[in-house]
């Protein structure tokens, strides 16, 4: 369990560092420095061990913390005493590397010891487990108070360890226990030196404590007998240490808590979405231009050439405006920065061309075209070939009638063929007149493709490559931040 949350939290960091560099320049600068000091803290936590258990045995003078923490690790290392029992420091039994932890979490490296390194039986169930036990709650040196306070919000389980005749004791629910309800979920009271108190009177006394918890606000808090030193209760105390192992450490569920908020407040600099350039889209903008540049018109004169045989004069196209170019840049414009916050939509704004700057491009692409008469060489050989044939039809027609007294079938094949060749002379001059035509009006389309393609060339390197650059990075800084805040 602990090894997926580490997981996540590491994607998580790494998912925030992403998003604020490719964000960097649209997050503003208050916002981006406590973020980053955010992370730094973020950072520190990590590096103490996300994987590490922290159990930590909490209680006053006299009540056997020492004696229990023996008890749990099988060592005589924590100082316990029957005179003026007090512990003075902090001691830590670890199961596992867990020098940054203790470090952070101030105990001298005299009064830390690693369980593995002792005994041949590891307990695996414990593994990552920091177990501590601190001075007491109640000390006269203040600074013994100090480090307790300070070390509980880092404490996955905080195992309090009372005694029998101060479990009451108004300093420690007035200065404590009272201040932890959203911590009992994470907290166990042991009721400790058991042994000492009468059999039949035992169950009043744990009915006792239940109650004083119920005032405290920590009804759910279970309760444990047990006597130290002869060892009963132990394995019970150990099960819940166990219990609390195989769960996400407190410091890797903070830390991911953390990381979250850090990726909400970032959200804020992004949109909930961008649109995508791409050429369907850009495509009514070409059109626009090529319109503004009258290409529509020269294509109609192609057309219109084919019309007739006579010459025909083409137009030419136009240099478009700058103010016509400006407005439909600025339609466009106003269609790919929807939802994006300010800063984004200004950086779009200034990183594609200029309006002057996409005229001349638009221009030059235009006049890259030539703009030539269509081809009608076949059109006018079959048309030649027509006329030719007309002109057999009539010479046949003309030999017909002078040959009138001939054998009347040989005048009447005469007279087929004329008709023949001149339906088919006919035919040909007028399918002369449609190739004509239609080869005006391929080329009058061949014309608008090429120049729709130039211009939709020019378009994807002003407008639409530099716009998508963008996007594509207010996409990569809004999906790093939603992946963290989730």
């Amino acid at each position: 369990m602990n090894e997926l949350i580490v997981e996540e939290v590491e994607k998580k960091f790494s998912a925030i560092e992403a998003g604020i560099k490719s964000g960097k320049g649209h997050i503003e600068p208050f916002q981006l420095a406590r973020a980053e000091q955010d992370l730094a803290s973020v950072r520190q936590r990590m590096d103490l061990g996300m994987g590490l258990t922290v159990v930590a045995l909490v209680g006053g003078t006299g009540s056997g913390k020492s004696t229990t923490f023996n008890a749990i690790t099988g060592l005589e290392f924590a100082d316990s005493g029957e005179l003026r029992p007090t512990t003075e420091r902090a001691t830590a039994c670890t199961w596992g590397s867990a020098g940054p932890m203790l470090d952070f979490l101030g105990v001298d490296p005299a009064r830390r010891i690693r369980k593995a390194s002792i005994l041949t039986d590891e307990e695996p169930e414990f593994e990552g487990l920091v177990l501590l036990d601190l001075p007491d709650h109640d000390s006269v040196a203040v600074a013994h108070s100090v480090q307790v306070t300070e070390i509980m919000p880092l404490v996955d389980l905080l195992i309090w360890v009372l005694d029998p005749q101060k479990y009451a004791d108004q300093a420690l629910h007035a200065g404590y226990l009272q201040g932890l309800k959203d911590r009992q979920d994470a907290m166990l009271v042991v009721l400790n030196q058991i042994d000492t108190v009468p059999f039949e009177q035992r169950q009043r006394i744990v009915d006792d404590v239940h109650e004083v918890l119920k005032k405290d606000g920590l009804e759910g808090v279970p309760v444990v007998t047990a006597s130290a030193l002869n060892h009963e209760g132990i394995d019970e105390i150990k099960a819940h240490i166990a219990a609390t192992v195989s769960r996400p450490s407190i410091n890797a569920t903070t830390a991911s808590a953390e990381l979250g908020s850090i990726a909400t407040r970032l959200q804020r600099t992004v949109g909930e979405t961008e649109g995508e350039v791409t050429d369907e889209s850009l495509r009514p903008v070409v059109s626009q231009l090529s319109k503004a540049s009258g290409i529509g018109a020269v294509a109609d004169s192609m057309r219109a050439s084919g019309e007739s045989w006579g010459q025909h004069a083409l137009a030419k196209p136009e240099q478009p405006a700058t103010s016509t170019v400006d407005a439909i840049r600025d339609g466009w414009l106003d269609t790919v920065k929807k939802n994006l916050p300010p800063s984004w939509a200004k950086k779009l704004t200034d990183d594609v061309a200029g309006p002057e700057r996409l005229r001349r491009r638009v221009n030059d692409a235009v006049s890259s075209v030539p703009v030539t008469k269509p081809s009608s060489s076949n059109a006018r050989l079959i048309a030649g070939l027509g006329i030719l044939l007309l002109l057999v039809a009539v010479g046949v027609g003309v030999a017909a009638i002078l040959n009138a007294g001939f054998p009347f079938a040989e005048v009447m094949w005469n007279w087929i063929t004329v008709g023949v060749l001149a339906l088919v002379g006919l035919w040909a001059f007028f399918m002369a007149g449609s190739l004509r035509k239609t080869a005006a009006k391929r080329a009058a389309d061949q014309y608008e493709t090429k120049v729709d393609g130039e211009i939709l060339s020019v378009l994807r390197e002003n407008l639409g490559e530099p716009a998508q650059a963008v996007l594509s990075q207010h996409r990569t800084t809004r999906e790093s931040f939603a992946s963290a805040a989730s």
